[in-house]
C-alpha cells in the first residue's frame, strides 16, 4: 500500500513540569521556542520549539481533552511522556473514515480551526501500541509558523543556528512477543514497508542480537520522508535493561528515544555539551581497540575525536578511498525526564541507511552502565539517609 502520510510533522511531549523540560531543550539541546498557547493561563500551557529542521510540542498535563489543542490528553498519574507523532496527510476525513474501517480508534474526530491566516484540519488516531497516538493535518490551506491559536514567539534579532536537520528514527519499546503485530498494524494502516536491518533477518522474528547481557529484538519499517520507525522489545535475559525499565512505566509500551539527524555530530555534540548536556560514556577499550582504530582513521577521523562524546562508529569500510565507505556515527543522550524514560540520539549518516549491529551493542551496554550507576547512587545516598 502506497504511504498516506506526506511528512512528519511534530513530535509531542506531555509532561508534569512543562517549564522545566522547555528549559532543557532551549539551554541543552539548542531548540527554541517559536510559537505557544496558554502562556496566559488560561489553558494549558502548549509551546513549539524548534532545531533546524526538528519540531517538538511540549505540553502541560491537563485534566481534559478539551483543554487540549491537536492530541489527547494522557492521565495525570502517568509519567512524563513523549507519545505522539504528528503527520502531514493530503485528505483527514477521508483518511480518518478509512483508519475506522481498519478498526482503528479516534480519540479526536476531524476538527477544523481557522484563524486570520487560514484553517487546519486534524484529527487524533490511537495507535495500537501503548499510549502513543498519531495527530493528522492538512496544513495545505494555513499560512502562518504553526497552527491556529497558537502565537507567535518573537525571537528579536538572533534565531539560533540549528545544527538538526530532521527526524531520523522514532524508536518504540514494545513488550516481549508484540513487534510483529505493532509493525503490521503500521503497514496496514500508514502504508510503513518493512526495513531489514540484517540481510539475514527474518521477517516474523525481527534481528536478535544476543551476547553477554544484551538480549534484544528489532523491527524496522520506513517511508519516504517520514523516516525510520523501530520496534525494540528485550529477550529473556539475566539484570535490567532500558526497555524492561522503560516499560515499568509505560506498561503497554511507548516511544522509547528520538534519533536527531545532523550533518556534523561533532560540532552538535560539543555545542551541546558547552549548555550543559550530557552523553553516554563509552569504555576506553573501544576506542584503543587497534581495529576500531584502523577503521576510524580509515575514515579520515581520529579515535579522539569520537570519545571526547561518546561517539560510536559503524561502517562498511573497504579500502583507502573515504568515498567508497558508509559509515555512520551515533551518541545517546542521557535520559530527558528521568533515569528510566526517553532521551534523544544524534546520529550522522554518511550514505548508510541502517544500524550497525556493533553500534547497538555498545549503545545498549553503554546505556546499561548509566542506569546501573544511577540505581547505586540513589541507593547509597537512601542508605545514608536512614
Amino acid at each position: 500500500m502506497t504511504s498516506l502520510l506526506i511528512r512528519l510533522s511534530h513530535i509531542t511531549f506531555q509532561v508534569s513540569n512543562a517549564q522545566k523540560v522547555i528549559k532543557d531543550l532551549v539551554t541543552k539541546y539548542q531548540f527554541y521556542p517559536f510559537a505557544a498557547r496558554g502562556l496566559d493561563g488560561k489553558s494549558p500551557c502548549q509551546v513549539a520549539l524548534r532545531n533546524g529542521g526538528v519540531v517538538f510540542m511540549v505540553n502541560q498535563k491537563t485534566f481534559t481533552d478539551s483543554d487540549m489543542l491537536y492530541d489527547s490528553a494522557v492521565t495525570l498519574q502517568s509519567p512524563d511522556t513523549v507519545c505522539n507523532v504528528s503527520f502531514e496527510v493530503e485528505d483527514v476525513p477521508s483518511l480518518s473514515r478509512r483508519l475506522v474501517d481498519e478498526g482503528c480508534q479516534l480519540l479526536v474526530s476531524p476538527t477544523e480551526l481557522h484563524d486570520d491566516f487560514g484553517s487546519v484540519t486534524f484529527c487524533v488516531v490511537k495507535s495500537i501500541l501503548g499510549n502513543v497516538r498519531h495527530t493528522l493535518f492538512d496544513c495545505t490551506r494555513y499560512r502562518n509558523n504553526f497552527l491556529p491559536e497558537f502565537q507567535t514567539i518573537e525571537s528579536g534579532d538572533h534565531i539560533p543556528v540549528g545544527n538538526m536537520s530532521y527526524i531520523d528514527h522514532v524508536t518504540y519499546a514494545c513488550p516481549r512477543g508484540t513487534s510483529p503485530h505493532v509493525l503490521r498494524w503500521y503497514e496496514r494502516c500508514f502504508g510503513f514497508k518493512h526495513f531489514p536491518l540484517s540481510k539475514a533477518e527474518d521477517p516474523e522474528r525481527g534481528f536478535e542480537i544476543r551476547g553477554p547481557q544484551i538480549g534484544l529484538r528489532l523491527m524496522a519499517a520506513d517511508s519516504p520522508a517520514l523516516g525510520k520507525m523501530v520496534l525494540a522489545e528485550s529477550l529473556p535475559q539475566e539484570g535490567n535493561n532500558q526497555v524492561d525499565l522503560f516499560l515499568q512505566h509505560h506498561k503497554q509500551g511507548g516511544i522509547q528515544h528520538v534519533g536527531l539527524f545532523t550533518p556534523d555530530i561533532f560540532k552538535a555534540a560539543e555545542s551541546m555539551v558547552q549548555q550543559g548536556a550530557r552523553f553516554t560514556n563509552q569504555p576506553p577499550t573501544y576506542y584503543s581497540d587497534p581495529r576500531k582504530q584502523q577503521e576510524i582513521r580509515g575514515l579520515g577521523l581520529e579515535p579522539e575525536m569520537l570519545s571526547r562524546f561518546g561517539i560510536l562508529l559503524d561502517s562498511s569500510f573497504t579500502g583507502p578511498e573515504i568515498h567508497n565507505n558508509r559509515y555512520l556515527l551515533q551518541v545517546f543522550a542521557e535520559p530527558l525526564f528521568s533515569k528510566d524514560s526517553f532521551y534523544l540520539e544524534l546520529i550522522e549518516r554518511q550514505d548508510a541507511e541502517g544500524f550497525g549491529e556493533g553500534n547497538i551493542r555498545a549503545l545498549w551496554r553503554a546505556l546499561k552502565d548509566f542506569l546501573d550507576s544511577t540505581n547505586q547512587k540513589e541507593e547509597k545516598i537512601s542508605s545514608n539517609a536512614v
